[in-house]
């Protein structure tokens, strides 16, 4: 795992895993790559929280609602 994270890149990769060009474990492989430690799913705000391992806040989304 990267020991720095890089938002640019780790914004990148996750709209190409959104679209389904990468499975999962490659997803989690970028993650690494980029210094993403975890992510948490808040239902009750309904959004992502990307960490880094300093449990920075990286990138914050929400989750899609039809």
């Amino acid at each position: 795992m990267a020991n720095k994270s890089d938002k640019n890149k780790f914004s990148q990769y996750l709209k190409i895993h959104q679209k389904g060009e990468t499975d999962y474990l490659t997803f989690c492989k970028h993650c690494a790559e980029t210094g993403i430690e975890k992510w948490i799913v808040n239902l009750d705000k309904m959004t992502w929280i990307y960490y880094d391992k300093a449990g920075n806040e990286i990138v914050i989304e929400k989750v899609p609602t039809l």
